[in-house]
């Protein structure tokens, strides 16, 4: 099976296949230098270093109920019927210990947070005590040693780690990372992207449409879905012209730290990206690959700098842009992981491959069940835009897949945060 399949490839084309097209881009790809951020602002960003607790939380033990702290063997035989009396000797208040010592027969009224006073092992909740008078109080229920109590250090202790580099900074490691003391930290800076859509048929949004033109709409699909990762990007126009396209990209080099094109990447005569890029001697790692759509698509170094050189059609363009630039781009931040999160999804009908030794990904619309169950069928739409916009998912047909079945449980990618 798989030597039919290489052979296929081998033969009349020089594309490299999707798999090593990835590859190929994140072994190129180089991390951001660190930078230091309020801990407030690192939500989604990648720690560039481990970092270990101040503090420890809760730095003494604290009660986790409003109520009474007591001495357990003082109330080992109470009961609703027969409650024990004990005196109210003081109050303690989150933020604001009792200072003084529970003795035998001795109770200190206590709130959610508060220290545990000297002499107590225990909290009985306010909802089993009476207060016959602010110097007693009724206790109808036995509590054993540690009933209610958070013990010191139990959610984290100082000098243990909270995040280790490479880790998502969370809603949740966010809180931990606070109650341990820690409000700076150290992630990767996100790169700034240049956006330059070139062609004679595109035109910038405002301006006037001459016959045959364009408005630039893949510019703003790309910078909508790098604004989705908190990435930044300046856009520009170029006319077929390499001279133009020359001074675009000196341009971009100096301003950004990953340039995107769309457009001219194709290789015909009016097609003059790559051409231009190599004339300022950039490194083309690849051109073409075996993928569909978005088979155009190259990708180089230039002084360091990651160039990712799309096809102009939107299909094309967007395809390439998910599957191929935007992990790269990804992992100059420190994420690892394929930006499109995936589920598993029954296929409504079959759905072929145009060529075994591709792979292919094709718009589709993903449903959930109110058993939470997704299944998933191919977008019907004829127009290319059209087909994008009503997508809220993507199948892949994988290299050396001919057809998957309906009634097939696929991986899907997610298009979308949520599913409708």
């Amino acid at each position: 099976m798989m030597e039919s399949v290489t052979s296929e490839i081998d033969e009349g084309t020089s594309y490299i296949g999707y798999k090593k097209a990835l590859d190929l881009i994140l072994s190129n790809i180089r991390l951001m230098s660190p930078e230091k951020i309020p801990l407030e602002l690192s939500l989604s960003r990648i720690a560039a270093a481990d970092m270990a607790a101040a503090v420890s939380c809760p730095p003494e033990d604290v009660s986790l109920k409003d109520g009474f702290a007591i001495r357990a063997a003082d109330i080992a035989l109470a009961s609703s019927r027969q409650p024990v009396a004990l005196e109210i000797i003081g109050s303690a208040f989150a933020g604001s210990a009792f200072h003084g010592e529970v003795k035998p027969g001795t109770a200190v009224k206590v709130c959610s947070g508060a220290p545990i006073p000297a002499g107590a092992n225990a909290v009985v909740p306010v909802e089993f005590c009476e207060e016959t008078s602010k110097q007693e109080v009724l206790v109808g229920v036995e509590a054993e040693p540690g009933r209610n109590i958070l013990r010191e250090a139990e959610d984290v202790k100082k000098q243990d780690i909270i995040i280790r580099r490479g880790n998502l900074f969370s809603p949740g490691i966010l809180g931990l990372a606070a109650a341990a003391g820690i409000h700076t930290v150290s992630v990767y800076r996100h790169p700034k992207a240049s956006i330059l859509a070139v062609g004679d048929e595109v035109v910038e949004a405002g301006e006037s449409l001459k016959s045959g033109q364009i408005y630039a709409s893949n510019l703003i699909t790309l910078k909508a879905w790098l604004s989705s990762f908190c990435i930044s990007s300046v856009t520009a126009v170029s006319k077929d012209n390499a001279g133009t396209i020359k001074l675009e990209l000196e341009k971009a080099r100096s301003e950004a730290d990953v340039i995107l094109t769309s457009g001219g990447a194709w290789g015909s005569e009016r097609d003059l990206v790559i051409g231009t890029l190599d004339s300022l001697k950039w490194q083309k790692i690849f051109h073409h690959v075996r993928m569909g759509p978005g088979k155009g698509i190259a990708f180089g170094l230039w002084q360091g700098t990651p160039v990712f050189c799309l096809p102009g059609g939107p299909a094309s363009n967007e395809m390439s842009f998910l599957q191929l630039a935007l992990p790269g781009i990804l992992q100059m931040c420190g994420n690892s992981r394929h930006p499109l999160q995936t589920v598993p999804a029954e296929l409504t009908e079959d759905v072929r491959s145009r060529h075994k030794a591709w792979t292919e990904f094709r718009d589709a619309v993903l449903v959930e069940n109110s058993k939470g169950q997704f299944s998933v069928s191919p977008c019907k739409n004829r127009g290319r835009l059209q087909a994008i916009t009503a997508a809220n998912s993507l199948i892949c047909i994988p290299e050396g897949t001919h057809e998957i079945h309906a009634g097939d449980v696929i991986p899907v990618q997610l298009l979308t945060p949520f599913i409708q």
